[in-house]
Order: C-alpha cells, then sequence, then structure tokens
C-alpha cells in the first residue's frame, strides 16, 4: 500500500468551462475542503485529519481529473467536497463543476478516481 497522500479534484468535463473558471472553481474547493479539515472537532472527516496534515507537510500534492456529470454525482454520494456555480458567468446556476477529494492515501484515493482520466 502507497503511505503517499494525494488530493484529487475532478472537474465537470460536459460544462467545458475557461480556464480561469475552472481555476476559480478548483480553488473554491480547495478552500472549502483546508478550512473544514484544519479543525478536526468541526470536520464532516475527522478521520482524515491526520492525512491533511501529513499531506500539507509534504508539499499538498494535488491531481486534476476530468469526469462527466454522472461520475461527479458518483463522487458526491461520498459527501465529497463538491461545488455547485451560483451561475453569474459561463455556466448554469447549480451545475456542478468540481467535486473534490480530502487528502487521503493514493491506493485508497484509487477505489474512487481510477476510472477517470488526467485533465
Amino acid at each position: 500500500m502507497s503511505d503517499e497522500i494525494v488530493q484529487y479534484y475532478v472537474v465537470n468535463e460536459e460544462l467545458n468551462m475557461s480556464p480561469g473558471k475552472l481555476a476559480a472553481q478548483i480553488a473554491h474547493a480547495a478552500t472549502w475542503m483546508a478550512l473544514d479539515l484544519a479543525s478536526p472537532v468541526s470536520s464532516k472527516f475527522p478521520e482524515f485529519h491526520d492525512y491533511f496534515k501529513q499531506w500539507f507537510r509534504e508539499g499538498m500534492k494535488k491531481v486534476v481529473l476530468r469526469g462527466n456529470q454522472q461520475q461527479l454525482e458518483r463522487l458526491i454520494q461520498h459527501d465529497f467536497y463538491h461545488i455547485q456555480d451560483s451561475g453569474l458567468t459561463e455556466v448554469p446556476r447549480g451545475a456542478l463543476t468540481v467535486v473534490g477529494l480530502p487528502p487521503m492515501p493514493k491506493d485508497i484515493a484509487q477505489d474512487y478516481v481510477k476510472q477517470l482520466r488526467l485533465y
């Protein structure tokens, strides 16, 4: 088992977001995740707090993947961090733009992301 800690972001490829929009959506997910995991007491994933600390110490490795709407919907069934757009610019209000998994060992993450492609 690999003990490398990685955080994955899965972008909704069906929305064809511009690079700037895509960066903003990933930043929203990253901010939400970091604020949530910084406090193990109130976090939605307290079991990932130690992974978060290790991930932070080791350089915060991130991987951006692409998925379709159905694949992103499957991921949010696990209550992973997800962003639904406010609809002010490029995509419709409520569009599911990105799902961010909490930092976790790469081997565990493969259960969720192995069928997805790099962005």
